[in-house]
């Protein structure tokens, strides 16, 4: 009597009613408060509300959170399309000198990898990489024709065959186009188990510049009267410290090359004399040097394929090391001799 139920459950004044008073109280309260505990978790699991507001320490709703969108600045999308314009210009430029000389383009310069490589997941990346940047949607004509070289380029370098008989082909040729005597002169050199002989038989030499050679009439030459054409930029990377002074006063001509950062002429009058030449008084070690142009190709040859071991730039910089260093000059004296050997 007296008592009251509500939505199906005892009330607290029917409990202090009760017969046996404080344990039946006490029990029942608290199995109610364990039950309305148990309720409570569960409706803020779902994000539920009551009366309106959400329950203590949880998020009302499922609220879906809005995401800003990333959008480049202008600064970044300039620096971007001038990236991508100078991948495809590379690309056009190689395909157009090999079809100046009557020859087919290198395989391996297109994709931008080293001579020889042979691991399919580096050769894709590069061709993904390459092919985003020229495909026709956005490069337009000179796209299409750069990607067709790129797809055959591709599928050759990807199968195992095709790249071994390509690699055969490309020697030969390389071969070729020196003399005979000087293809006498590298076969044999090729043969010794020296340094010289272990760089010939992994990279040919072709008796050209690694670096960029941009004709006269180019718009990008900067070359301004004859005396220049006889003459060439050359970076020693092994007394280099890769201080980027270079990088900083002729960003044109000279790039950093990973893993130690040092400087590497990357084309030959993309910049002025000018500022080639303040390149060179600002190198602290005295690294940059004007050669005559017929030294550039032995230089760079022996630079990057036959002295390859390079020092610490930290341990350069602090002194030490110095006894291990080789002069690029000397070894491509001894190069230059043996190749003209009669």
């Amino acid at each position: 009597p007296g008592g009251r139920r509500r939505r199906g459950r005892l009330s607290v004044t029917r409990f202090a009613r009760g017969r046996k008073g404080g344990r039946w109280w006490e029990s029942t309260t608290a199995s109610i408060q364990t039950r309305k505990g148990i309720a409570a978790g569960m409706m803020a699991r779902v994000g539920l509300v009551r009366g309106g507001v959400a329950l203590p320490g949880v998020r009302a709703g499922r609220q879906r959170r809005r995401v800003r969108r990333f959008r480049p600045s202008s600064t970044v999308r300039a620096r971007a399309m001038a990236e991508r314009n100078e991948v495809l210009e590379q690309i056009l430029r190689s395909i157009r000198e090999a079809e100046a000389s009557n020859a087919e383009p290198d395989f391996f310069d297109l994709l931008g990898i080293e001579v020889g490589t042979s691991d399919s997941q580096t050769i894709k990346n590069s061709y993904r990489e390459r092919a985003r940047r020229c495909h026709p949607d956005i490069a337009g004509e000179d796209g299409h024709y750069a990607c067709v070289v790129l797809n055959e380029a591709y599928a050759t370098l990807m199968d195992d065959e095709l790249r071994e008989a390509y690699e055969v082909e490309r020697t030969v040729s390389a071969h070729t186009a020196t003399s005979g005597g000087e293809r006498d002169n590298l076969r044999d050199m090729s043969a010794q188990d020296t340094d010289i002989g272990d760089a010939l038989r992994r990279v040919p030499y072709t008796g050209e510049p690694l670096s960029k050679v941009v004709p006269a009439d180019h718009w990008a030459c900067k070359v301004e009267s004859e005396e220049q054409l006889s003459k060439a930029v050359f970076v020693d990377e092994i007394s280099c410290i890769g201080c980027q002074y270079c990088v900083t006063c002729s960003p044109a001509t000279f790039r950093n090359v990973e893993p130690h950062g040092r400087a590497r002429v990357f084309g030959q009058w993309l910049s002025t004399e000018r500022e080639v030449q303040e390149a060179i008084d600002m190198c602290p070690v005295d690294c940059i040097h004007w050669v005559p142009k017929e030294q550039l190709a032995p230089l760079e040859y022996v630079m990057q394929h036959v002295l390859r071991e390079r020092l610490d730039v930290g341990l350069m910089r602090s002194g030490r090391g110095q006894h291990r260093l080789k002069d690029v000059f000397i070894k491509t004296a001894q190069f230059m001799k043996a190749l003209n050997k009669e």
